[in-house]
């Protein structure tokens, strides 16, 4: 497939010093989920913090016609397919309300905050960038400290801290609410911190902080999803940017993986269970809830196969459901309770995310290779999480995509000569 350029929106571009506070400290909560006055409603601090950026940045005449550039048609085409499949069959189901409630959590997600966060210019995209990576720093560096000092009980935790901030079995979940969605934060985040490091907008030795505690809070995440998505992330980004890290770097890397491989040495007891057996065995039913997602999956094949068209309508595939709970697959979920219409909704705003990582495959292959290796992340916990309307998911994504219709990254001295050397040994 041959990759397209595609023209860049069409908006005034702001650089970092212009970027409304609001925005810069919504992005850095983007993955604080408990910051919110109830748990029941997903309106967080984060939230609240956008909706005064967005209303600066009307104020002041800043907010671009077209964040997605070229394929903000297609993109806002692609979302009125999907809900108009889940309004459809939730005219009929029990609760028709719950579409309202979902299609305003799904559009202030993915429609209204790339206005606030795209097509605002590189060095815009870069300090939310730069924000994104401190805000998930702090909160991890904060668990760290938390895991290893607090040894109340579960129930004294929840209370303390907040839901699953330590789950019972001693995953962290920090502010996300749940370790999971912890560990896809963690793994969405990790390419932004190299992506930093090669742009010379983050110094050495704070990558190398950023990157060892985000490494320690996922594996106390103990998620085999996360683990591997972000070992295929980080992998997709090495392999297109370029980059070549010393010999001695690989080979210390490769000697502490044997150790910690045959020793079990300083890897967490629920991380040791639920991640490195599997990986070891190379047997995913050994990781984590595998065969509990999987009788899900079935529960859902069953209810697709009854009606593939229709849908059972928004939140009621945990109504009827045998088992009681939503299939952790979102184009799964997607398919039953909206229909075949909602999920080629969704698959078309997937295909629109695809298109634009693949546009910049051939102008900047270090942008090109952050995008796809938040996107490969994105992508897989798709098939493993329900609906993704959760700020977490989207804040990195569409960050990423500004980056990609951002215009030439401004690189700073130390980082263009390190970019002339690597191209001279070359």
């Amino acid at each position: 497939m041959t990759a397209v350029a595609l023209p860049l929106p069409r908006t005034q571009a702001a650089t970092g010093a212009e970027v409304p506070r609001p925005i810069i400290l919504a992005v850095a909560l983007s993955s604080y989920l408990s910051w919110r006055p109830s748990l029941d409603i997903m309106f967080t601090l984060s939230d609240l913090l956008f909706l005064l950026g967005l209303g600066l940045l009307a104020s002041r005449h800043r907010l671009p016609l077209q964040p997605f550039g070229a394929l903000q048609p297609a993109w806002l085409m692609s979302f009125t397919v999907m809900m108009a499949g889940l309004l459809v069959a939730s005219l009929g189901a029990r609760d028709p309300s719950r579409w309202l409630i979902v299609a305003m959590q799904y559009a202030f997600a993915w429609v209204v905050l790339p206005f606030a966060i795209a097509g605002h210019g590189r060095e815009y995209a870069t300090t939310l960038a730069r924000a994104l990576v401190a805000g998930m720093v702090a909160m991890e560096a904060f668990g760290i400290l938390i895991y290893v000092s607090f040894q109340a009980s579960f129930e004294v935790a929840r209370k303390v801290l907040g839901l699953d901030f330590l789950s019972g079995n001693r995953r962290l979940g920090v502010f996300a609410t749940d370790a999971n969605w912890n560990g896809a934060a963690i793994a969405m985040t990790l390419p932004f911190v190299l992506f930093l490091w090669r742009a010379g907008r983050l110094r050495t030795a704070a990558m190398l902080v950023a990157f060892a505690v985000l490494l320690v809070s996922l594996l106390l995440t103990a998620s085999f999803t996360a683990f591997s998505s972000a070992a295929i992330g980080l992998a997709i980004f090495g392999v297109i940017a370029g980059i070549r890290l010393p010999r001695w770097v690989v080979g210390g890397l490769f000697a502490a993986a044997l150790v910690v491989s045959q020793t079990g040495l300083m890897l967490p007891e629920t991380f040791n269970k639920r991640v490195a057996g599997a990986i070891e065995n190379g047997d995913i039913s050994e990781a984590g809830t595998f065969t509990g997602r999987v009788a899900l999956i079935d529960d859902a094949w069953s209810m697709i196969e009854q009606h593939p068209f229709s849908g059972v309508g928004v939140d009621q595939h945990r109504v009827i459901s045998k088992l009681k709970a939503p299939v952790h697959n979102m184009y799964l979920l997607v398919w039953v309770e909206g229909g075949l219409v909602a999920l080629l909704g969704w698959l078309g705003m997937l295909v629109v995310l695809v298109m634009v990582a693949l546009s910049t495959l051939r102008r900047e292959r270090d942008v090109a290779g952050l995008v796809l290796a938040v996107l490969v992340t994105f992508l897989i916990f798709s098939a493993a999480s329900p609906h993704m309307y959760a700020r977490l998911w989207s804040v990195p994504v569409i960050l990423s995509l500004a980056m990609a219709h951002g215009g030439a990254v401004r690189r700073t001295p130390r980082a263009v000569a390190a970019l002339v050397s690597r191209r001279a040994e070359a």
